[in-house]
Formats: structure tokens, sequence, C-alpha cells
């Protein structure tokens, strides 16, 4: 799977801007002979979410349209986070087109912070997705604080998580040391496709250092020159840019035949465990 990942300066208030640039780089990525592009999340709008209700966009529609015509031309699939309208609920929302132009997949992103929950609502379910190149799994920034949701991805096999991301630069160190574990946890690739730029409402930069990320464990088996620390396959800094990168993953597939962890797990005991915290909260909070 060649793979373009776009770090972009997300800019609020310049949705021409950001769409004109992201096409650019896809039209790079295209002519790189890549199967896939994956833009950051709300990458047309930034984190504008103080304004979602205007900068919002139907899915599908003008803007996955615009996606879907590169999409055509180039024979590729791309993933983008955009803020996403539906009536009057508003999502941070990943999607994945086909090469034929087709929206293949829609994840709306399934954890908000408290926040944010004042703008936007939650989604309800995961997005795995099979492709000519392998099976891609769809999550968004802030989903990385929470296991469960790579976790419900390794459940349906999947191969290459992708990672759509506007997160604040203080969090830089802790988002990275989540993306190893993710990746050590579910035995997969996870390319985590971040902004860049400021966001001048809140006053904060977007961390950037895009990255890709694979099972230690895996490449420790499969390569005799393996050193620790050598799971990070690719690593942005800060800049506005494209690089593209190749996953071999047909032999992390070979790989997972014989060393998968999904037959030691426990979803019995975990969904006890869980049964029991969500009665125990209810308990607490009617004594309240």
């Amino acid at each position: 799977m060649k793979v373009g990942i776009v770090q972009l300066d997300c800019k609020i208030n310049r949705s021409e801007s950001n769409m004109r640039r992201a096409e650019r780089y896809i039209e790079q990525a295209i002519e790189a002979g890549v199967d896939l592009v994956c833009l950051p999340e709300a990458f047309l709008t930034s984190g504008n979410i103080l304004e979602v209700a205007d900068v919002a966009v139907a899915i599908p529609g003008s803007a996955t349209e615009a996606l879907a015509v590169l999409a055509r031309k180039g024979g590729i699939s791309i993933i983008a986070g955009l803020l996403e309208k539906d009536g009057d609920a508003h999502y941070s929302t990943a999607i994945l087109i086909q090469p034929d132009g087709s929206i293949a997949a829609t994840y709306r992103r399934v954890h908000c912070f408290e926040m944010e929950r004042k703008y936007l609502a939650c989604g309800d379910r995961f997005a795995c997705v099979d492709t000519p190149q392998g099976r891609i799994g769809l999550i968004l920034g802030y989903d990385l604080n929470f296991p469960e949701t790579c976790r419900a991805l390794y459940q349906q096999n999947v191969d290459v998580i992708f990672c759509p991301a506007l997160i604040p630069e203080q969090f830089a160190y802790v988002t990275n040391q989540l993306l190893t574990t993710r990746a050590i946890e579910n035995q997969c690739f996870i390319v985590f496709v971040s902004g860049v730029g400021m966001n001048v409402y809140a006053g904060f930069n977007y961390m950037g250092e895009s990255c890709v990320v694979a099972d230690p464990l895996f490449l420790e088996d499969e390569l005799f020159d393996f050193v620790d620390g050598g799971e990070t396959l690719l690593r942005f800094e800060q800049e506005e840019e494209l690089r593209v990168i190749e996953l071999d993953v047909e032999r992390l597939q070979r790989y997972r035949e014989t060393r998968s962890l999904i037959g030691d797990t426990q979803p019995d005991v975990y969904l006890n465990s869980w049964q029991g915290l969500q009665g125990r909260a209810a308990v607490s909070g009617g004594n309240s």
C-alpha cells in the first residue's frame, strides 16, 4: 500500500484556500503513484467548532465531490476529515472515497471531550473497509485516548488504521506514546495525519508530527536489522508538506496468521466488567 500523507496548515475561515492547497498536494501524490492519500481532521475549516453551524458541510456535498473528482482522475482512494452538518447535528467526520469517486465509509468521531460536546455530537459506530491494498480502519484524533476504539477495529482484522487529527501541541508527547501503544495492542500499522498551524480562536498551535507507526514486535520478527525505536517508520516536523511511504501489508497479514492475539482475548470478561462498572455508576448516581 503506497500512501500519501498531507500535513496541511488548516486555516480558520480559509476553506477555499485550504481546499486548493489540498488539491495541489493530492495531484502531487497522484504523480508519485500512490494508492491512497490522507488529509487531516477538519482540513477544510480547521477546528472551528465555535462557528460549526456556519462552516460545517454536508456529506455528500460539494467538498466531497471535489475530492471525488481527484480520486477518479488519479484512480486513488482519499481519506479526509471534515466538520459535517446533518440536520441540526454536527460531527467531526472522516470519509473514505474510492477510486471510482464513491464514498466507501463515513466515520463520525465517537469520542468528544466535554467542551466539544457543546458543539459536536458523538458518533455511534466504527468504520472498517476492505480495499485492494488491505483492510482499513478509520478513527479521529481524540479517539486515540480510548483503547476500545482501535480494539474494535482489530476485532475486524484491520491492517492499517488511519487517524486524521487536529491535536493541540501541548499533547504531542502523550499522543506519540499512544500511537506506539495502539500499534502494539492491535498488531497493525497506524497512519497519523495531523494538521499544523494555529487555532486563532483557541490560541494554540496544532502539533503536526504526522507519522507512521508499526507494531515493533512485527518488525522485530520480520526485519533482521530492527532496533528499538525503529517502529516509527516516518515522522514529520511542523511544516506543511506531502510525504509518501509504502507499507508492506501482505507481510503484516502473514505475520498475524501465526502471531495473532485475538485468540487470547477474553471479550466476555471485559463485557462483564463494563456492565458491573456501569451498574455501580448508576447506583452511585441514584444515591447522590
